[in-house]
């Protein structure tokens, strides 16, 4: 994968309000909330959650967490 293909995904917990980035360059990667009751994996083709996730942006740049 090239580094234009990398995506980078915001993501809140429902539960905690904790944010934290996932992308989609490492494999079976699951990326965890604080509470440790949410997680996603963002995968090149697809995504895994647990828990509440709540999408709060995506795209090819790396965003800024509040």
């Amino acid at each position: 994968m090239s580094k234009e293909e990398l995506r980078y995904t915001l993501w809140q917990c429902e539960i905690c309000e904790d944010e934290f980035l996932t992308d989609s360059k490492a494999r079976h990667d699951m990326v965890w909330c604080e509470c440790k009751k949410t997680a996603v994996d963002a995968e090149e083709g697809y995504y895994r959650f647990i828990g509440k996730p709540k999408l709060i942006c995506e795209g090819n740049i790396k965003p800024k967490q509040r």
